[in-house]
């Protein structure tokens, strides 16, 4: 790189460190300073804030449950303060009775490493650095290197934005051996993917709403199938309805409308010929959203029932019967611009302290009438359990979760980028995004077991130790290749394009398996500073599924976060 350019580099990293400061010396002062009522009195939280059931702060209460033998009354995993302090999950105390304004601040410095870490490619060529799921998460610290954010409301309206540098981004150039940390600043800087939450609220005492940006999923597991609760976040909608043991929830979301050119060369053809019944569909809007209908009922106490559909839209404008909180979509489907997928889930609480789950997906099923070219099966499904120690040393809770998971070779996939189930978060510059799956982190064609143990203090110290067995297929979402001039998608169809045989030997049969264990310690130190440190190492068999191949990869990360105000 030129001196120029290391100038304008410096000088736009100098500018950026500046506002960063700047904004930081003011929230300080709103952290520091708790909003107080007129009549001198602190003023409490609000009913509309979300929180996370299994969240470092809040899973006390939701494991402590599961501990007394209550069956937990909801698989959503962000709801409102309101329906958690209903449902016991959170302290119960009361809400503000003034309108409240207050800034945070967290900080953590920060150091991370990693060795034989190859991205990887698929069989077309295309690298999986930004699709690989488990690659984001391993890179990512689990706070901000850097967050100013501001908070306001009142007893049951909540409002809150925030400025935030992670490492997220980080996927994009990881390879080989390297370490980085603190002292590389300039580049993280420049990757910056703020605001991470961001989002307005109103929560009564049955029903919530929200606007914005923040984490949610659907699941008990490590491997959610339905919506993915390890995506960083979600630009979306969402509405719930609460009352004893009946809930309704519904989720509008969206993913970013980029495509490349050769993606955008396949969205706008008309792939399914037979099926499609809209020939406008060809004609391409840049739209990408998804929606979400869940049903609860738990019709015994020991026992909890969910049935979802959601919808992909892709391409073209949103109809009114898309966004309906109430409608469901298989009878307004286009094959060129919608794909619809079901869930049916249980879970129960048999015994104090045992948590079992289940979910079952279905993308598509081939009807026993169909044959030739029609779909095949595109199923997955879950089962796993929550075990909450019977050993309860003082001030400490301990749980082992085992969990297996599957999903079919097409599952997730479709011809069109718009139509295929992930969303795309933009990353800095504009030019490419994070590919998260919607349903199992590592989409589909894949199965995976895994075992974790978790010691956890009510003082905030905590232990990890996991391990997991995933068995990865060459298929990925969101493969395309060419044939003659001609990009075409990879699909269970692509011998119809390609000529007999082109689709087997473009993937090939093996399969890749990674072997994976992880533990991680967070330990709280004098002043309010926290330790958070893990490592993560991984032996990939048949890498980059060639046979024979192996591949060791470790990736380390350990910070010393400090939050201020929240």
């Amino acid at each position: 790189m030129n001196e120029t350019k290391k100038t304008a580099r410096r000088g736009v990293t100098d500018r950026i460190a500046s506002i960063v400061a700047a904004t930081s010396v003011a929230v300080f002062t709103l952290a520091g300073a708790p909003a107080r009522a007129e009549d001198g009195k602190t003023g409490g939280y609000s009913n509309a804030e979300f929180v996370r059931l299994r969240d470092e702060r809040t899973e006390w209460g939701f494991l402590s449950s599961i501990a007394e033998g209550r069956t937990p009354l909801t698989a959503v995993q962000t709801v409102s303060r309101s329906e958690a302090r209903q449902r016991g999950l959170v302290p119960e105390s009361p809400p503000a009775e003034e309108g409240f304004v207050r800034g945070s601040v967290a900080v953590q410095p920060f150091a991370m490493g990693w060795a034989g870490l190859d991205p990887g490619t698929d069989a077309t060529g295309r690298s999986l650095a930004l699709r690989d799921s488990s690659r984001i998460e391993r890179l990512t610290l689990p706070s901000p290197v850097l967050a100013c954010g501001l908070s306001f409301g009142t007893g049951n309206v909540f409002a809150t934005t925030e400025i935030d540098f992670t490492t997220s981004s980080l996927t994009k150039y990881a390879k080989g051996d390297d370490v980085f940390g603190l002292w590389s600043a300039a580049d993280y800087l420049s990757w910056w993917t703020f605001p991470g939450t961001a989002y307005a609220s109103w929560a009564g005492e049955h029903v919530s709403l929200a606007a914005g940006r923040f984490r949610t999923g659907i699941g008990f597991g490590e491997s959610n199938l339905f919506l993915n609760g390890k995506a960083p976040w979600y630009d979306h909608l969402e509405w719930s309805f609460w009352l004893g043991r009946f809930r309704f929830f519904s989720l509008w979301g969206s993913s970013s409308s980029q495509l490349n050119a050769t993606e955008y060369a396949v969205q706008g053809v008309d792939w399914d010929t037979l099926d499609n019944h809209d020939a406008s569909t060809a004609s391409v809007t840049a739209i990408k959203l998804f929606s979400y209908h869940y049903l609860e009922f738990s019709p015994l106490d020991w026992l909890g029932l969910g049935l979802g559909e959601m919808q992909m839209l892709g391409g073209k404008v949103p109809e009114l019967a898309h966004l309906l909180p109430l409608s469901f979509w298989h009878n307004t489907y286009s094959a060129g611009s919608s794909n619809v997928m079901l869930l049916a889930t249980a879970w129960s609480v048999p015994l104090p302290g045992l948590l079992v789950r289940g979910e079952f997906v279905m993308d598509d099923s081939k009807a026993p009438s169909e044959h030739g070219t029609a779909k095949p099966n595109c199923w997955g499904w879950e089962a796993g359990l929550t075990w909450v120690l019977p050993a309860r040393p003082a001030g400490w809770m301990l749980t082992l979760d085992a969990e297996y998971s599957h999903a079919d070779k097409w599952t997730y996939a479709r011809w069109q980028p718009y139509l295929t189930m992930y969303q795309r978060q933009t990353l800095t510059g504009g030019w490419n995004g994070l590919d998260v799956p919607l349903g199992h982190p590592d989409g589909g064609d894949v199965d995976k077991v895994s075992l974790r143990f978790v010691a956890r203090a009510q003082s905030g110290r905590r232990f990890e130790l996991g391990y997991a067995w995933t068995m990865k297929g060459p298929v990925y979402l969101g493969m395309i290749t060419t044939v003659g001039a001609d990009p075409v998608p990879v699909y269970y169809d692509f011998d119809d394009w390609a000529g007999d045989g082109a689709l087997d030997a473009l993937l090939g049969t093996t399969r890749k398996h990674v072997h994976g264990v992880d533990a991680r310690v967070v330990w709280p130190l004098a002043r309010a500073w926290t330790l958070d440190a893990s490592v993560d190492f991984r032996v990939v068999l048949n890498a980059g599924h060639v046979r024979g191949d192996t591949e060791y990869e470790t990736v380390w990360k350990i910070g010393l976060a400090r939050e201020f105000g929240r």
